[in-house]
């Protein structure tokens, strides 16, 4: 039996204990599938209360297991079910990435609600379940991903986190405590019946019937300051005392002023500075080494009883705690990152720096160690390297997930970013590799050290549209040798629904984004329902970003990186954005395979404000063309006149027909009169028109 069925059997059991007077809500758009239980009833508040067990049970009944075939093994890498799916076409799509519509999400956020209606988000409400995501819970709402056309979903990391030195209420989950352990946090007691690992493995066998790809994300250059990796290896981490993590931080320089890196040319100013001088004398030796006796104590007292807390007894009896992470960029105003601190990625310092230091100095954090792509020592460090390059190894081969993306990929030596992506192509050829880049000049380079695509920069271009420089963003996008995600928003960014414009622009720019060339449309979860509080403040922070809530909303200055928190989902003109998204991926999808660069035109026009571009259709009826009008102006409706002898479309004279299939503000009227198109254009407007 499938884990899947297994959990749904295990539910139903379960919903026959159900009190049917409990009050249990959730959101009325996670009903996607129709539910039928008898106890549902609709609220005023948005929500519907339902018997949570039958709910899941239901989702998984209704919408997911009546695609499952026989005879399949779910949890494999979706492109290995394919090819084993006789009913499936074997024309086959290597790169997948370049063909797929992303959905992003933070589990334990996006799956998260009051659903005692408490005004609290609990681990364990009065109902004994959790307010917060849950991998079970979050197979419920894979139709409602399913309905809006999304075939893969990007998952922040899904390890275990570190809850000392937290941030928030959570803690980060770039925090990582165990890089092979799932979050407990994720876990449901809803199928208590169920280890953690099952849980995932029936998420990743819903998402695989349903035709929807897996993507984790893996931080191998950092880790939580008190990782598991610490029992067996100290030696893989940095030292301080105690007492010196109060001033502890990325030394100011004096002798550079610059806002830059660490190279080849500043590297003997930057160890002639005393401040940095200062800092390396902060680190000391691994515990094992600065107190042998002490540090054999603790580990037999910890082998004896695993409830004690190593980490706190290395504090306590030795004085020494891991030294926090920073930046990679001189003069950072960025403080440490306390929550985390880098991995020993080479048992020496590096070549270039050696000269500068002291033969006995311990192993530190410096701006060059930082960036072991460039600084490498001559000693790497094998067994980390082993076990970082098999992270993604064991999520596939034990959930088979689809692809990653690689945190601070850029940082690691060329030689552990290529064990990376080998041992995980060996497991499957298909696998996806998504590079953190967000400059777009990073493009050549991605492609060269083997990844599929690379985050990019849309998600801050796209919001600055009223400067006019989107049209510029064509050029640039089919000039890139790997696609990028077309995104308004990321989980680092400011909410598209909270930039100039609102939920307009919101609205304008997720249509666009599905039509875009060598680009791959990625929704970040929350963007369908116009959240406007940022999920972080890594990027392009706004005035007052912790705080674009009302004072009066629960979730008041929380982020999902660090808080409890739940997505809006009973706002106002959700169910239209999730129809929007729903209806432009329907068109994506019927065209797909004419979405290309080889196929792509641009149509001239004199307006800074005004895209016009398109797609050439080569099938069994003939040449026809797929055109795709944006105004991106948020002051003025334009009268858009396109002549199509000038995008060379040289065919479409009398006798062709033009039909606008798609208009963002509903009006579908268009003129035509060779060679001239003529279409009214609303503020933030967008029209889809086909040629047959």
């Amino acid at each position: 039996m499938s884990v899947l069925k297994k959990l749904v059997e295990i539910l139903n059991n379960k919903a026959k204990e159900w009190d049917e007077k409990n009050d249990f809500r959730i959101p009325k758009l996670w009903d996607s599938f129709d539910y039928d239980g008898l106890e549902k009833k609709e609220n005023s508040d948005g929500t519907i209360s339902v018997n949570p067990y039958k709910f899941v049970a239901r989702a998984a009944e209704k919408a997911v297991l009546p695609y499952q075939k026989e005879g399949i093994d779910y949890l494999q890498p979706l492109s290995k079910i394919l090819s084993q799916d006789r009913s499936v076409s074997k024309k086959t799509f290597s790169n997948w990435i370049e063909k797929s519509s992303v959905y992003g999400m933070q589990i334990r956020t996006f799956s998260a609600w009051d659903h005692d209606g408490d005004k609290k988000l609990e681990l364990e409400n009065s109902f004994g379940l959790k307010d917060t995501g849950t991998f079970i819970k979050t197979i419920a709402l894979l139709p409602l991903i399913k309905k809006m056309g999304f075939d893969a979903i990007y998952t922040l990391p899904i390890t275990k986190n570190s809850t000392r030195y937290k941030k928030g209420e959570m803690g980060s989950p770039y925090a990582v405590k165990n890089f092979f352990e799932l979050d407990p946090v994720l876990y449901d007691p809803m199928a208590d019946d169920l280890s953690i690992d099952e849980q995932f493995k029936a998420l990743i066998e819903a998402c695989h019937i349903l035709g929807i790809r897996f993507i984790i994300d893996i931080i191998p250059r950092t880790s939580a300051r008190d990782s598991d990796f610490i029992l067996e290896h100290p030696d893989w981490f940095y030292w301080i005392k105690i007492e010196d993590l109060k001033d502890y931080g990325p030394p100011k320089l004096t002798l550079i002023k610059e806002f830059t890196k660490a190279n080849e040319d500043n590297i003997e100013l930057i160890y002639k500075d005393p401040a940095v001088q200062k800092h390396i004398k902060k680190f000391v030796p691994s515990p094992d080494r600065f107190a042998p006796q002490k540090w054999q104590s603790i580990k037999e007292r910890y082998e004896k009883d695993k409830n004690l807390d190593f980490f706190e007894l290395i504090e306590k009896e030795i004085g020494l705690t891991t030294a926090p992470a920073f930046s990679d960029c001189l003069n950072d105003p960025q403080p440490p990152w306390t929550d985390v601190t880098y991995l020993r990625l080479y048992l020496d310092h590096p070549v270039q720096s050696a000269k500068y230091v002291e033969e006995d100095q311990p192993p530190y954090i410096l701006f060059d160690i930082i960036r072991g792509n460039i600084f490498k020592g001559k000693k790497p460090n094998k067994e980390l390297w082993e076990k970082i390059a098999n992270i993604i190894v064991h999520y596939q081969k034990n959930f088979g997930i689809d692809g990653a993306r690689i945190d601070m990929g850029h940082a690691l030596p060329k030689e552990l970013e290529d064990m990376i992506i080998s041992n995980a192509r060996n497991v499957d050829p298909q696998f996806c590799f998504i590079a953190e880049e967000l400059s777009m000049d990073a493009h050549k380079k991605a492609k060269e050290s083997g990844y599929d695509m690379i985050i990019g920069d849309l998600w801050a271009r796209e919001p600055r549209y009223y400067q006019g420089t989107l049209k510029k963003v064509l050029d640039i996008l089919l000039q890139l040798e790997v696609p990028i995600f077309a995104a308004c928003e990321i989980p680092d960014s400011p909410r598209a629904a909270s930039r100039l414009g609102k939920k307009e622009f919101s609205r304008f720019a997720t249509a666009l984004n599905f039509f875009l060339p060598n680009s791959v449309p990625f929704v970040t979860c929350g963007q369908e329902v116009y959240e406007v509080q940022p999920m972080n403040l890594g990027l392009d922070p706004q005035p007052e970003s912790k705080y674009m809530l009302p004072k009066s909303d629960l979730l008041y200055g929380k982020l999902a990186f660090f808080d409890k928190y739940a997505l809006h989902w009973t706002n106002e003109g959700a169910d239209d954005m999730i129809a929007l998204i729903e209806e432009v991926a329907r068109i994506r999808k019927e065209y797909l395979d004419f979405i290309s660069k080889e196929n792509f035109f641009k149509i001239p026009h004199n307006s800074k404000f005004v895209l016009a571009f398109g797609y050439r259709l080569f099938n069994e009826h003939g040449k026809q063309y797929l055109i795709v009008v944006a105004n991106a102006d948020i002051l003025r409706k334009r009268k858009v006149s396109l002549n199509l002898m000038k995008a060379g479309l040289f065919d479409v004279g009398k006798g062709r027909q033009i039909d606008c299939i798609y208009s963002l503000k509903g009006n579908k009227e268009h003129m035509y009169d060779f060679p001239q198109l003529t279409i009214e254009m609303e503020t933030l407007d967008i029209k889809i028109l086909k040629v047959k």
